[in-house]
């Protein structure tokens, strides 16, 4: 049954296992599994401390919810059907990532699919939200991907090299992203938005009409200087630039702006 699972993702179900024989309850149930991934090492306990879930609160916030649940000391503890479903939905998980394995981060996606299916709040539980510690493992997911090129697709490593030209050295954005999977024309994805009527010439001024200060792909800037000189506004991040022109009085300014403008003029001179 436990083939695929990796050595730490079985660590995970030991330590679950442990924790339900010590606490006397007749069963392991998926509040367990997350205590295993807790107690654990790989990226589920490390996704869990990262969002604040405190290994020992989460044990006695257990053992006050389930006090009704223990009995006497049982030596073979056999999983609930819940925590079967959250077994299934780790291998559907790792499936879907195009993985062949089973990893905590796997059995973690499980779990948190299993209380979602049952309409079921971990929140109080974890004390910390679900659904942010979600975001947070699949985001740790996309940038192992991405050190791991095995990982990727050919057409999504052509995808990640156009849209980090396109940005300019600036950080890549999914609208980057986006535009640089539809323009390989044979993607799987271009393809499949190709039949819903949706092409890059169509994306492209769609992504230009929404700002990216007000979507999620907003970068919070470092100290920074604007410039404005008519109806044209500059901002200015580079840390040393900035550093140099915080220390020029108003005048010295002056100079150096028309100096810099006079080099952007054919002919032009400074003065």
């Amino acid at each position: 049954m436990f083939e695929r699972f990796t050595d730490t993702a079985r660590r995970a179900i030991v330590l679950a296992q442990s924790t339900a024989r010590e606490m006397r309850h007749p069963r392991i149930e998926p509040d367990h599994l997350l205590i295993g991934l807790r107690l654990s090492e790989g990226m589920a306990a490390r996704t869990m401390e990262a969002v604040g879930v405190d290994a020992a609160s989460l044990r006695q916030r257990l053992e006050d919810e389930r006090r009704a649940m223990v009995t006497a000391e049982v030596l073979e503890v056999p999983f609930s059907a819940e925590a079967k479903t959250c077994l299934e939905f780790s291998l559907r998980a790792a499936l879907a990532l195009g993985h062949d394995h089973i990893g905590s981060e796997h059995l973690l996606l499980g779990v948190l699919r299993e209380a979602k299916e049952r309409g079921r709040s971990l929140d109080g539980l974890l004390g910390a939200s679900a659904a942010e510690m979600h975001d947070h493992l699949m985001g740790a997911l996309a940038a192992r991907a991405v050190e791991e090129p095995g990982m990727l697709s050919p057409g999504l490593r052509s995808a990640l090299a156009r849209a980090r030209a396109q940005a300019g050295g600036s950080p890549v954005t999914t609208g980057d992203l986006l535009l640089a999977v539809l323009s390989d024309d044979n993607s799987h994805a271009t393809r499949a938005l190709g039949d819903l009527g949706i092409d890059v010439e169509r994306v492209r001024p769609a992504l230009d009409a929404v700002a990216v200060a007000s979507t999620s792909d907003a970068v919070e800037l470092g100290e920074s200087v604007v410039l404005t000189t008519g109806t044209t506004t500059c901002r200015i991040t580079d840390p040393e630039v900035v550093a140099a022109l915080s220390r020029l009085g108003a005048d010295e300014l002056r100079e150096a702006l028309r100096n810099a403008l006079a080099l952007t003029v054919p002919g032009g001179a400074a003065g």
